[in-house]
């Protein structure tokens, strides 16, 4: 590999930028990064107990020495981290073939969230995992929510993202006794081409437009769009 030419300042400055998931400066599109701090973690962490199998340990006293040498940092990582037990359970709010979503409660701050639980195997074959959390981590304005945490353990994914309260388009119009006035009805369809003209805006295609994917505020006003497809 040649050396770069240009000097160490700029580079630490982009490696952080890299790290720590920033989006290219002056781009409305997603900064298509190699790597993140929660994916560093992440590989980190496999990395870890991979090599802490008995029989890779033993295979090699250098990875034995590796073990041994993170093995405190690992456990503090692991303690730092955000993960299940940091949140209370409240409801489950939804249901689909990936997995389901609950209203949970952050047990220290007793902020109410919304949590997108997704199985990893299912995951794996849908291929759009990572792109849904990228959306949430970085989009702008009011028409997605917004992302808060993002985690996972040995079976899961899980997306903990701001909680729309008023429900979906689907169930507003489940309640109804009469169809929406096309006076309403042309609201939810301007709402829904401003949120997927944001997200075309950063390099993205929604798969599955529909009712159930159309998420209102607490004022049954605002419509987001959640879920689907790049």
């Amino acid at each position: 590999m040649e050396p770069s030419k240009e000097a160490i300042a700029v580079r630490i400055t982009r490696l952080n930028r890299q790290i720590l998931g920033k989006v290219t400066s002056g781009s409305s599109k997603l900064n298509k990064k190699t790597i993140d701090r929660e994916a560093l973690l992440d590989a980190l962490t496999v990395l870890y107990d991979e090599c802490n199998d008995d029989p890779v340990k033993k295979s090699d006293d250098l990875v034995k020495t590796f073990v041994d040498r993170y093995r405190s940092t690992l456990a503090e990582l692991r303690r730092t981290r955000v993960c299940l037990s940091d949140f209370e359970i409240l409801q489950t709010i939804g249901r689909g073939h990936f997995g389901e979503v609950h209203m949970v409660r952050e047990k220290e701050t007793s902020d109410v969230y919304a949590m997108k639980t997704m199985r990893k195997e299912e995951a794996r074959k849908r291929a759009t995992a990572e792109d849904e959390r990228d959306v949430l981590a970085n989009a702008n304005g009011p028409w997605m929510p917004r992302l808060q945490y993002a985690f996972q353990d040995n079976s899961n994914l899980y997306l903990v993202m701001e909680l729309c309260s008023g429900g979906d388009l689907a169930g507003l119009l489940a309640r109804r006794s009469q169809p929406l006035a096309e006076r309403d009805a042309a609201f939810y369809v301007a709402e829904t081409a401003h949120a997927l003209k944001a997200l075309h805006g950063m390099g993205y295609v929604h798969r599955d437009i529909k009712p159930h994917n159309i998420l209102l505020d607490r004022c049954v006003l605002d419509a987001r769009l959640v879920a689907g497809g790049r």
